[in-house]
């Protein structure tokens, strides 16, 4: 009996340390952290991975494992940038998150911000007219008119000043689009046109300075400019309005449509945008000279700070002009779920940000003495901001949506109210840039 007993207990220690008699049964595979084993003996049949570390962890994420997702290093905090203000919030420098909100305008006696000095407009109250012209224009004497040729005068060999390009006395972002057009961009606009087949639909792509006004030595946009909005325009559904903005820009060229030191479109350019708008809907459009204005000169743009501070650029300013529309209107910007009352032109302002709209607000509405029953709502990125003055005198509302802020749903706002035309403005190196906050922007 002892000697079957140490035979088998023989045998047993035999098996333990030879393993399966036969093929191994693998297990589930190998992962960051476990073992792949055999599902009969434990036997390890592949070790684990270990981690394989991903990017570097920045302010907007962690660095995590490629292959399991782990988080292995927690996310960076925020580089605080410049502090919000009225119309600007801080943003984080390095991811650009948003850390503080605008803190909107603190409106005195005299409906100014006492912080940054905005003149606003009482609610439901006209636009008073009185002073437009020459009571608020200063220092006119040294300007070239804006429809005169001589406002880009490239007498030097161009050159980059970080990401500007410096040509003579202006600067400007140069930028060649593609020829195939921007399919995403019309993707969207047809899509919400499938979605709302009652309302009119209509796209504006703007072209940037550099079509016009690029220096020697670089190749001219122009062509690539054209044939990247024609592209994007023929994807257009049938029954989408495409306005002529290039076309009818190209017929004045030589003019003050774009600053010198900064990024964006004057209101000159902006109004000319205006009538290609008119001519797709058939709307005789407002001559330029039946506007009434005001011109503030001494701006020194964005373009000047992007480059870091050219005595060119500081030698040459620019000259902001505002046109008031032809009929009273009263406007109210909502911002961080506030509504303060705002204008479309601020006379006192001689910056871009300043001047129209009273700058970028997730939501604009205005409310004009027309009464046709059409409400006009606009998607735009800050190219608009010049542009929407032009519309009170179409529309009797005008409703401007941010496509770069948070709002309420595109459908509640359209249906709150009564929209019966749309408007998709961007200018084309802004429409591949927010590409994705356009869609979904209009899409929700």
């Amino acid at each position: 009996m002892k000697k079957t007993a140490l035979i088998l207990t023989i045998a047993l220690l035999i098996l333990a340390f030879a393993g399966c008699s036969h093929e191994h049964v693998p297990g589930p595979s190998a992962t960051c952290t476990e073992p792949q084993i055999c599902v009969d003996c434990g036997e390890v049949l592949v070790e684990p991975f270990g981690h394989r570390a991903g990017p570097a962890a920045t302010c907007a994420a962690p660095q995590t494992c490629e292959g399991c997702g782990i988080e292995l290093a927690p996310k960076l905090d925020h580089v605080p940038g410049a502090e919000a203000t009225c119309s600007e919030p801080q943003l984080c420098s390095v991811c650009g998150t948003e850390l503080a909100p605008k803190t909107g305008h603190s409106i005195n006696a005299e409906n100014a911000c006492e912080n940054c000095g905005i003149q606003i407009v009482p609610k439901n109250q006209k636009y008073i007219k009185a002073g437009r012209n020459g009571a608020l224009s200063d220092n006119l004497d040294n300007i070239v008119p804006e429809t005169e040729a001589g406002h880009y005068n490239n007498n030097i060999d161009a050159y980059y000043s970080g990401a500007v390009l410096i040509c003579g006395d202006y600067a400007l972002e140069y930028f060649l689009p593609s020829a195939d057009g921007n399919p995403g961009w019309a993707a969207t606009i047809n899509k919400f046109a499938e979605k709302y087949p009652d309302i009119s639909v209509n796209a504006l792509l703007v072209p940037k300075s550099c079509t016009f006004n690029s220096p020697a030595g670089y190749t001219d946009p122009y062509e690539r400019t054209k044939a990247h909005i024609d592209a994007t325009y023929a994807m257009l559904n049938e029954g989408v309005k495409a306005a002529d903005c290039l076309g009818v820009m190209t017929e004045h060229a030589d003019e003050y449509m774009f600053y010198r030191t900064d990024h964006h479109w004057t209101s000159l350019g902006a109004y000319y945008a205006s009538v290609a708008f008119c001519n797709a809907n058939d709307v005789i459009p407002y001559a330029l000279d039946t506007y009434e204005s005001v011109t503030k000169t001494d701006f020194l743009g964005t373009l000047y700070n992007f480059a870091g501070g050219p005595s060119v650029l500081k030698e040459n300013l620019d000259y902001t002009v505002g046109r008031f529309p032809h009929i009273g209107y009263s406007m109210v910007a909502g911002n961080s779920g506030a509504w303060y009352n705002a204008s479309a032109i601020n006379p006192n302002s001689k910056t871009y940000a300043g001047m129209f709209i009273s700058g970028d607000n997730p939501l604009t509405v205005i409310t004009s003495e027309n009464k046709n029953g059409k409400t006009l709502m606009v998607f735009k990125e800050s190219y608009g901001n010049a542009f929407v003055p032009y519309m009170i005198d179409y529309y009797e509302q005008v409703v401007v949506v941010d496509i770069r802020e948070q709002t309420k749903g595109v459908g509640a706002l359209i249906e709150q109210y009564g929209v019966t035309d749309v408007l998709f403005i961007n200018n084309c190196q802004a429409a591949i840039t927010f590409e994705s906050e356009l869609r979904a922007k209009a899409l929700s």
